[in-house]
Formats: C-alpha cells, sequence, structure tokens
C-alpha cells in the first residue's frame, strides 16, 4: 500500500491533469434517495502541486528499485484502488471509539446522514482531510449529520522521521493508542477497526477512502481519497433534498 501512494503523489505532482477537482457533482434520483457520482481516480486531485509536494517529504518515495515498484504499484491500484474489491453497498459495523471506547454501530444510527473516512496517522492525506473535516463538523452541528473516521491500515509505518515511531501496531492496544494520537489532529470522533482490518476490507481497502450514507441507511457515495470539499457539496444537497421533502427529478436551487 505504501508504494502505491509513493507513486501516486510523483504521478500527481507531475500529471498536470491530476490538479483538476474533475469529479461530476451531479446526482441521480432514484426511488429513495440521491445517489451521487464516485469518485474512483487515484490521482490525488483534491491537492494542489504544493499540499502534494509538501506530503511528499514525509515519505520515502525510492524505497524499492524503479521495475519493483512499477510491479507492485500496478498490481495495487487493480485491488486496492478504484473501488476494486468492494460490494458497492453499505456494509455494517460496530467499532468502538479510540477516546471513550463506547462503541458505534452504523446500522443503529439510521435517520441521520452518516459522512465517515478511513485514516491512520501515517497517511499524509488523512492528517491533512482530519483537520479539513473538523471543519464541517461545526457547520453540521446543528443538522442530522454525523462525520467521523475510522482508524485502519497504516500507511506508511516506520517512514522517514516523521513516521519512525509508529511500526506497524503488534495489538489492539497499540492500534488504540495510535488512533487516540490521531483523534488530537482535529475534532472528530476516531473508531477504531480490529487487527483484522474487517472494516478496511468490507470498504474496498483504501487507504482514506470517503464514504457517505443517507438517512434510510443507502451507500450514495464512495470515493478513493477523502475530499472535504465534495463532502460538503453532497450533505448540502442531500439537507435541501430532505427539506424539500425528498420530491422525484429533485434539482438544487
Amino acid at each position: 500500500m505504501r508504494i502505491l501512494f509513493s507513486l501516486l503523489l510523483v504521478l500527481s505532482t507531475l500529471n498536470g491533469r491530476a490538479q483538476l477537482n474533475n469529479w461530476d457533482p451531479s446526482w441521480y434520483p432514484t426511488d429513495s434517495t440521491l445517489v451521487f457520482h464516485d469518485d474512483l481516480d487515484y490521482y490525488l486531485n483534491a491537492y494542489s502541486t504544493k499540499d502534494i509536494k509538501a506530503m511528499r517529504k514525509q515519505v520515502n518515495i525510492w524505497r524499492m528499485n524503479f521495475d519493483k515498484l512499477m510491479r507492485q504499484t500496478i498490481r495495487e491500484i487493480r485491488t486496492y484502488s478504484e473501488g476494486g474489491g468492494m460490494v458497492p453497498r453499505t456494509h455494517d459495523f460496530t467499532l468502538p471509539d479510540a477516546n471513550s471506547d463506547a462503541p458505534y454501530t452504523l446500522s443503529a444510527n439510521e435517520g441521520k446522514i452518516r459522512a465517515f473516512m478511513l485514516v491512520s496517522i501515517t497517511s499524509p492525506m488523512a492528517r491533512v482531510q482530519m483537520e479539513r473535516w473538523s471543519r464541517l463538523l461545526k457547520k453540521y452541528r446543528n443538522d442530522e449529520v454525523q462525520l467521523f473516521t475510522i482508524y485502519c491500515r497504516e500507511l506508511h509505518p516506520s517512514d522517514k522521521k516523521k513516521f519512525k515511531v509508529y511500526p506497524l501496531p503488534k495489538s489492539q492496544q497499540e492500534k488504540t493508542a495510535y488512533a487516540m494520537q490521531f483523534a488530537k489532529l482535529g475534532q472528530l470522533p476516531v473508531l477504531v477497526d480490529d487487527m483484522n482490518d474487517t472494516v478496511f476490507n468490507l470498504y474496498g481497502r483504501a487507504p482514506n477512502g470517503a464514504y457517505l450514507i443517507d438517512a434510510d441507511g443507502n451507500m450514495v457515495f464512495r470515493g478513493t481519497w477523502a475530499d472535504d470539499r465534495k463532502m460538503e457539496h453532497m450533505i448540502d444537497t442531500l439537507l435541501k433534498w430532505y427539506k424539500a421533502g425528498r420530491p422525484k427529478g429533485y434539482e438544487a436551487k
């Protein structure tokens, strides 16, 4: 997984198209909800060139020789990126909160819009998005919206000076300790996946994947990389649709 991210950092810097926010923000109505277009693009198009250069400095992008790097990267893109290996629907889970240990069950919170992203403390993108999503938490504090993160598998364990102190955790206690440190980077609740990466596997093994679940439990969006701007647009659209009485053929005003 770290190899995949390393090459993505290179490609995203070299490829000008990678900097375009080229996701289709429109939606299509079904009998019961609004569904948004998936954002299953492995380029880091949520970030500027400056952002990507800053993240590149945190990780070692030439850990393997180039031939091995390319072969492994192709395998990982096919397996983990662009939604590979994920059944595209809501997968229920019950996970503990890193700080309170209180269990959170996804299906027990229907009636609310739920948005979450997969994170780890050695993921530069997740660290950035944790701060950005914290702004959304303040915006939606009076709405029926829940935003949270799920602490999953380390993206760059033990990499470079910044992440040397975070090798792969050997126990659930170590993983929870990492999650508690990650929680300090923002305001969102941090749930902790188990040592078998159960939720991480169910949701496609995207290291900073983002997902939107509507108030009825339908998964209406999935993205390879979290982007606070896209999530804000979709949540606003859903809230307006609910307020309008869930009309068919809805068009945003």
